[in-house]
């Protein structure tokens, strides 16, 4: 590939970037630096040159990732690779060797023609079904058809009745022939290719000893009568030993998967962690070998061979990453007998483990990731019968090597285990989909156009009728009709009785004067601003962009496009910590200095005392260098003065290292333990077990990527998350080390954010995947705070583009303007809906809040049309506060005043805190979206109401205000201090029907402190920060209620 073609690949992965963020790898990294690098862009630098890019809802272009395959080549060792290579592609006959050259050369643009080609099908379709949804004269209804299979024909191709091409959608990849041919085969067997337990009644089992598995602790205490449990659908039997210890739920599971195997079909189990999945699927194992747990089953795939080399023995493949084949052998030992080899190491021995299973002397073989990708053209000659993959996410990419590699897996049942199919975008649930049942889920393409643009678009908060009711339509089916079938989910509420409670705080953090300094300088550089700007129109008035025009290379430097991704690693180190910035002796000399020229860069007067000084630990742990710790000095000191243990959780290594040395600066002399990655299985597990056993160890560093799984610390009953990850996967995978099956204290999590930095931005990215997820899984009616679209060039928003990456709002929070805002959207929306109505129960208050202060009996008014309005308005607040309700629209428990504040408010509120939130609030059911979808769903086809937006009169940060000024008769008036984030830009802000002058207000909330029984209103402040919306809502009725009762009285007596 030449030069040129490199640096437009590097572009256009840097331009897909902006416009959502770098998914999370799989690998495990040391330092920020390094970590991020591997995961901050790579899968999305991939992504670029291979997947559709959305220009729009109809727009859609496609490319393909040279660099990727070149890469693939390179790794796959040996002929073995090669030849699996190309034993994929289907080469004509050429006389001529140059032609067949010349044919192999350009695979890659056929590829790519066949994936535009395969688009321009798809949206041609569903332009003509959206014009016959919307025709008037001589509409017919659509019929109504179920969605259990999407395959090339199925409910959501957009292949119409009579179309010559509706069978010939383009696979991006092959099924492989020896895949097709076992298909073949197990269709015309029949009922005879069900993979039933094996019979073992001519198998003489009897001198067999009587000895069970497994032998749990004794304060574990058996969840059933010890008996066995039959799986009447799949034939098979959970056996006493193993069946007494299972949950129901577990129990469900095993039999999903087992039914799978037997019908020879791939699965997923999408538990929660800490549900056990290696148990389910350990039990579904004992199920289809026909084991009983018992000491006998050592022995019987040996008499099954003495008696014949033919008789059908199931054979498993589980693949894992390296860091949990350990796990898988320990936990197989501990629950059965089991005849386990590793396919890992030297050649000699992969060789000889091979041959053992191919002669079926083997009942489980485990490999790892890599070694299957590096092997798999060896491993797929054996017919496996299962092939379990451990945390399947790390198939997500469809371009990955690994994932074109386990495509290819000789298996027809496959089962993947994660519990976190989508960590970033809908495709990647596709690829899980795809890899477990190739070809039956459609092209990546019509996903793509089906599923993922109409439920990104819908979840806009600009979204209109139109779009929000196709939204909620194909969540539905995607949640309701296709997924029961193939994945199973369940969470930790089907264990809550069995755990504490888990608050989970995110905690906006200010950064300190020195930080703030640096952080701006940092932005105002030369580097920043070409970045910042690349996308503006070039002032030369050519009606190019920036970075395409005159300013391509930055004075001094290469061109603009290098410094993207260390500009972003550069800012998310200062949002910790200064020091972070200082070069490391340990790296190499290049980077060293680079570093130092970033040092120089954002301290441009201090960089010399800080270079000077850079290898004392104390020196470099300066308070003024980290926001962050002002905070968590603070918490740690009193949760140390309450007995309480801490987790402290970060992404880099060198800033676990400079928290150390703040511990020791501030005289803390906390007792603490520390893991990372360079740590040894061995050395990490006797820390964690020192930690657990010791109630003198206070707080356990850990490193996020090193010990965000397969680790066990209940002993701890505090969370600190330090630095938001791009992932929101890791850092949840983080809180469940404390919160799992064994925790007896409640749990409290602490994500701490740099507040107006890139932190911002990433937290937001977090909760818009987080609530992509819902959406899938689910069909949750999730709240709608953000313009910005993923992959959508055209709709940036809040979150996506290097322009709210690279902003710095010293003095703003961007979610605290965002959620409000969203909350008067729904507010006006709800309010002009067309027969809006409200359940009695949800407006009915109780003793003493019965007869609202607003209701126009209460205030001896008659129902003209204003107060009308206002009493629906204020109906409707107490529909919203009732959003964060459960999905049944339970209300939250009345508040009820509390005798002392809470003392971590006061800590947050003195260490300079003015935001906080808590993140179940913020994503999951609402009630008020559920009710604005149902409108949306009566109106989708009407031409003029299915065009108009949900939220006509909201605005949210960063987003122009033009279209929506469509309702002249109304007002905005503006609220002092209320300016938005950009100043700059002409927002709606809210129109307020009365606003008292702020001392009126002041003096209001005093005297509500004193009705309360609070002396000091800063006491009564903390405990209002920590109410609800409808706790909030109450308390201001019920003093507006005894004022006006006063009022009224001193009226009478005057009179």
């Amino acid at each position: 590939m030449s030069r040129s073609q490199k640096n437009k690949h590097h572009e256009r992965a840097v331009r897909a970037f902006t416009e959502d963020d770098g998914s999370s790898g799989s690998e495990s990294g040391l330092d920020i630096i390094g970590s991020t690098r591997k995961e901050l862009d790579l899968s999305q630098y991939i992504d670029v040159l291979t997947q559709t890019q959305t220009q729009d809802d109809d727009e859609v272009q496609d490319t393909e990732d040279e660099a990727e395959d070149e890469k693939e080549a390179t790794e796959d060792e040996g002929s073995s690779g090669m030849g699996s290579q190309l034993s994929d592609i289907d080469l004509p006959e050429f006389d001529n060797p140059e032609a067949a050259y010349e044919d192999f050369n350009n695979r890659k643009k056929r590829k790519r023609k066949a994936v535009q080609a395969e688009a321009s099908r798809i949206r041609a379709a569903k332009k003509s079904k959206a014009a016959a949804a919307t025709s008037i004269i001589g509409r017919k209804p659509l019929p109504k058809k179920k969605i259990g299979n999407l395959t090339r024909a199925n409910p959501l191709s957009t292949a119409s009745e009579g179309d010559p091409d509706a069978n010939d959608a383009y696979l991006d990849d092959p099924i492989p022939e020896y895949i097709e041919a076992r298909k073949r085969k197990l269709k015309k067997l029949h009922e005879a290719g069900l993979r039933y337990p094996p019979d073992y009644d001519d198998v003489d089992l009897s001198d067999s000893e009587s000895e069970e598995k497994p032998i749990l602790h004794r304060d574990i205490k058996p969840q059933r009568v010890k008996k066995d449990i039959i799986l009447r659908e799949s034939g098979g039997i959970i056996p006493a030993p193993i069946a007494q210890w299972l949950r129901d739920y577990q129990v469900d599971g095993v039999k999903f998967l087992h039914k799978n195997f037997v019908r020879q079909t791939g699965a997923l189990l999408g538990d929660d962690m800490g549900l056990g999945k290696t148990i389910q699927v350990i039990a579904f194992l004992t199920a289809a070998f026909g084991k009983s747990a018992t000491r006998c089953d050592a022995k019987r795939m040996r008499k099954v061979r003495r008696m014949s080399d033919r008789r059908w023995y199931p054979k498993i493949l589980v693949v894992c990453p390296g860091t949990l084949m350990r796990n898988w052998e320990d936990e197989l030992e501990k629950w059965g007998w089991w005849q386990v080899y590793k396919y890992h190491g030297p050649p000699a021995e992969r060789d000889g483990v091979l041959q053992g299973a191919r002669r079926g002397m083997t009942e489980i073989m485990i490999t790892t990731y890599d070694t299957y990708r590096n092997n798999e053209s060896q491993i797929n000659t054996i017919d496996w019968d299962c092939v379990i993959a451990d945390e399947c996410h790390i198939i997500k990419n469809k371009a990955a090597a690994i994932t074109k590699a386990m495509n290819k897996v000789n298996a027809l049942c496959r089962i993947g285990l994660t519990g976190t199919a989508i960590q970033n975008k809908y495709e990647e649930l596709w690829n899980l989909l795809n890899w477990a049942r190739p070809g039956v889920y459609g092209s990546a393409q019509s996903w793509k156009q089906l599923i993922s643009i109409p439920l990104k678009m819908g979840q806009a908060h600009d979204a209109t009728n139109a779009q929000l009711a196709s939204a909620r339509m194909r969540a539905k089916e995607l949640a309701e009709s296709v997924l029961p079938d193939v994945f199973l989910r369940r969470m930790k509420t089907l264990i809550a009785d069995q755990l504490p409670k888990k608050t989970d705080r995110v905690v906006f953090c200010a950064l300190t004067e020195t930080q703030a300094d640096a952080y701006q300088t940092l932005l105002e550089t030369d580097k920043f601003e070409y970045v910042r700007r690349a996308y503006e129109e070039c002032d030369c008035q050519s009606g190019k962009a920036r970075g395409w025009c005159c300013y391509q290379e930055v004075p001094g430097g290469g061109k603009w496009v290098y410094y993207t991704f260390p500009c972003m690693i550069n800012l998310t180190k200062l949002a910790n910590h200064l020091a972070l910035l200082i070069p490391s002796s340990n790296d190499l000399q290049d980077k060293q200095t680079k570093d130092l020229e970033t040092l120089q860069e954002a301290c441009p007067e201090k960089w010399k005392d800080l270079y000077r000084n850079r290898e004392s630990v104390l020196n470099l742990s300066s308070r003024e260098y980290c926001g962050k710790w002002k905070v968590l000095k603070r918490l740690l000191d009193f949760w140390n003065a309450n007995g309480d243990k801490v987790l402290v959780f970060s992404h880099s290594v060198r800033l676990l290292r400079l928290l150390k040395g703040l511990f020791d600066r501030d005289g803390t002399n906390y007792n603490f333990s520390y893991l990372d990655g360079s740590m040894s299985y061995e050395e990490r597990a006797r820390q964690v077990a020192d930690f657990n056993s010791n109630p003198s160890q206070f707080v356990f560093l850990i490193s996020t990527k090193a010990g965000g799984v397969g680790l066990n610390i209940t002993s701890a009953n505090k969370v600190v998350v330090f630095d938001p990850n791009w992932n929101p996967a890791y850092d949840l995978q983080a809180q469940d080390r404390a919160y799992r099956i064994g925790q007896t204290r409640d749990v409290e999590v602490f994500r701490l954010v740099s507040s107006g930095t890139i932190e911002e931005v990433i937290y937001a990215r977090q909760i818009y995947k987080q609530q992509q997820a819902n959406i899938a899984y689910n069909a949750s009616d999730e709240r709608r705070y953000f313009k910005g679209v993923q992959d959508a060039p055209g709709k940036k928003g809040e979150l996506f583009g290097l322009t709210n990456l690279f902003t710095f709002e010293e003095k703003g929070y961007m979610l605290r303007d965002i959620m409000h805002k969203t909350n008067v959207a729904e507010t006006r929306a709800g309010v002009a809906a067309v027969d809006f109505k409200l359940d009695q129960n949800d407006v009915d208050s109780n003793d003493d809040d019965a007869e609202s202060i607003l209701s126009n009996k209460a205030l001896g008014l008659d129902d003209d049309d204003e107060a009308k309005e206002t009493s629906q308005m204020k109906r409707f607040a107490e529909f919203i506060a009732s959003g964060a309700a459960d999905g049944k629209g339970k209300m939250k428990k009345k508040f009820t005043k509390r005798s002392t504040a809470n003392p971590i408010n006061a800590i947050l509120a003195k260490a300079g805190v003015q935001y906080t939130h808590d993140n179940s609030e913020v994503i999951g059911q609402s009630k008020i979206e559920a009710e604005l979808s149902r409108k949306a769903m009566e109106v989708r086809n009407d031409l003029e109401l299915g065009r108009k937006q949900v939220f006509q009169y909201s605005q949210s940060q960063s987003q122009p205000s033009l279209e929506m000024g469509q309702d002249e008769g109304v007002e905005y008036s503006p609220d002092e201090g209320d300016s938005g984030l950009d100043s700059g830009r002409k927002e709606f802000t809210i129109n307020y029907r009365y606003r008292p002058d702020e001392r009126v207000r002041r003096r209001q909330f005093c005297e509500m402190a004193r009705l309360q029984g609070y002396d000091d209103p800063t006491e009564f402040a903390l405990v209002v920060e920590e109410m609800t919306q409808e706790e909030r809502r109450k308390m201001l009725e019920k003093f507006y209620r005894v004022r006006r009762r006063q009022i009224m009285q001193d009226i009478g007596s005057e009179q």
